[in-house]
């Protein structure tokens, strides 16, 4: 069996965990991920302090604060660790608002096979 994965994965919106779990099983399946679920950004601080991520993928709008937040905490902790934003839009000020913080990618949410292959190349090379 291949070892687990841990992915944190902030979202507040159940509909779109839900997605993100069927999708990965869907185009991921050859992955033992595991899917760390917070849906605030102190939640997704506490998770990440547990130090067992291999990928992180924030939304950008949170109950609390935004994704920027949660990449920003992650980066004075692990300045290498994959980070994706996922956004229903992604607009020029979303990329530039990120860039000291340098995320893997800012991506416009998705539940396609496009998007996992991304996903996918990216846990490959953290494995």
């Amino acid at each position: 069996m291949n070892e687990p994965v841990n992915i944190l994965y902030v979202e507040d919106n159940e509909g779109d965990v839900e997605l993100m779990q069927m999708s990965i099983e869907r185009y991921l399946s050859s992955w033992n991920i595991v899917l760390d679920v917070a849906e605030t950004v102190e939640e997704a601080k506490e998770i990440f302090n547990q130090d067992k991520h291999a990928i992180a993928l924030i939304d950008w709008n949170l109950p609390d604060g935004d994704g920027v937040d949660v990449l920003q905490f992650i980066r004075t902790r692990n300045e290498n660790l994959p980070v994706f934003l996922l956004s229903g839009v992604i607009t020029e000020n979303h990329i530039t608002d990120t860039e000291k913080y340098k995320p893997t990618a800012c991506l416009q949410k998705g539940y396609d096979k496009k998007f996992f292959a991304q996903l996918e190349q990216c846990l490959a090379t953290v494995e």
